[in-house]
């Protein structure tokens, strides 16, 4: 979970009247001050006045700002549409953070070199930012350049989450100029998978021919002896335990037993106004109006809870399956149909990177069954990212087992995935 120092107050307040926009009615007659060439603009028009009222320096002035506007923009706009760009990816999948290499394929239509091009806007989480992905310094005349660069996606996803640009803002980035790509290739980021160690604590009720179990078998763990029955085999007879009781004895064993799991991954995200509200409703007193809220936990921490969330869901998926574990696997509002193999692993990594980067509603909610165990991948009412396990047969009595291991964002993933599963099952009741 996140974790948020309470502010100082005189540094609130100054946070507060820094960043709050007192005006909003005049942002639509100030948006053109956010590009340089606004600035130039009003430079100009002030050297115009300086020209005519007051002295010739003006004009000297407007004039020299004029030029550099002309090429500040010309240069810009004849870039983008005389070259043509295109973007494609290596491989159409990778994990979060694993090196992927993508291919710029430039073609220059005019005889003199193209400075300054960039791509913008293929790798944005945000959705509403461009963000350049890839900058080339100069293209050669008449020709059809590649270029390659390896990039590291953060965040699961399908790239590029809207249409990415070319921009070119050379010489004097006062203005840029940009055009849609020719064409793109999009890329699959799943999330991370750490190792998990350990057997998963939960025993079924299926026979299966193989895995662990304590059901009456002729293969598995020892469970004890018991007399001989008519139909046994000779091979499994214990002599040493029929000569101390003068009859026969048989070993008995425990068979593979299959359990079948019923997995549920919580796609919201728990907004910061929303747990202060509920705050309010238990009459917490040190509850917080939704502007300030989000000092507790802001979007990005959000985002970031959320992440952590569908990486341990990942990682304990993909264990599950490689072991053979059956499971019906619900994410959001989406129930799968797990293959085995390959197929099954990617049906569960593209399901997950379908998740948007700000969550998405579930309409399913999770329902507890008498027979079928239960893992949910969910956030709690206070923010927090929680495991819960709930096991109808388990325990000691088998009156049912539930756990629930909370996701702690202060300390390594990758520690918490890898104990996850006690090592050697029921190795506490054994301590």
């Amino acid at each position: 979970m996140a974790i948020a120092h309470e502010v100082p107050r005189l540094a609130s307040w100054l946070s507060r009247v820094m960043t709050t926009d007192f005006c909003p009615w005049a942002n639509r007659f100030l948006y053109w001050l956010k590009e340089p060439i606004g600035w130039f603009v009003l430079a100009t028009a002030v050297s115009v006045m300086v020209g005519l009222y007051l002295s010739p320096i003006g004009w000297t002035l407007a004039a020299s700002l004029s030029a550099i506007m002309v090429v500040g923009m010309a240069w810009p706009l004849v870039a983008v549409y005389v070259t043509t760009c295109e973007l494609r990816p290596e491989v159409d999948r990778v994990h979060e953070d694993a090196p992927c290499r993508i291919v710029v394929s430039v073609r220059n239509r005019v005889p003199v070199p193209v400075w300054g091009l960039a791509v913008e806007g293929y790798l944005d989480c945000e959705g509403d930012e461009l963000l350049p992905t890839v900058g080339l310094a100069c293209v050669p005349p008449l020709c059809i350049s590649e270029f390659g660069i390896t990039v590291k996606p953060p965040l699961r996803g399908h790239y590029p989450i809207q249409t990415p640009r070319v921009a070119c803002s050379f010489p004097f980035g006062i203005w840029t100029a940009r055009r849609k790509l020719t064409t793109t290739e999009s890329l699959t980021v799943w999330p991370k998978v750490f190792p998990v160690q350990g057997v998963c604590p939960i025993v079924g009720l299926t026979p299966a021919d193989h895995g662990d179990g304590n059901r009456g078998g002729r293969s598995g763990d020892f469970v004890g002896v018991r007399a001989y029955r008519r139909g046994d085999s000779a091979k499994h007879i214990n002599w040493v335990a029929s000569a101390r009781v003068d009859t026969l004895v048989v070993t008995e064993r425990g068979g593979p037993q299959s359990v079948e799991l019923d997995v549920f991954i919580d796609t919201r995200i728990q907004s910061a106004a929303g747990r202060i509200e509920r705050q309010r409703g238990a009459g917490d007193q040190r509850a917080f109006s939704p502007r300030l809220g989000s000092t507790l936990l802001d979007r990005e921490g959000e985002r970031r809870n959320l992440a952590e969330r569908m990486r341990m869901a990942a990682s304990v998926l993909i264990n599950l399956h490689q072991s053979g574990v059956p499971m019906r696997v619900t994410v959001g509002s989406k129930r799968l149909r797990l293959a085995q193999g390959v197929k099954g692993r990617r049906q569960i990594l593209d399901a997950l990177a379908d998740v948007p980067a700000d969550g998405k509603d579930s309409s399913i909610q999770p329902e507890q069954s008498s027979k079928h165990a239960t893992i949910e991948f969910l956030s709690d009412s206070q923010g927090r990212e929680v495991v819960r396990l709930v096991d109808p047969h388990g325990g000691r009595r088998a009156g049912g087992l539930s756990l629930t291991k909370l996701i702690a964002s202060g300390e390594t993933l990758t520690d918490q995935v890898r104990e996850f599963w006690t090592e050697v099952r029921d190795a506490d009741v054994a301590a």
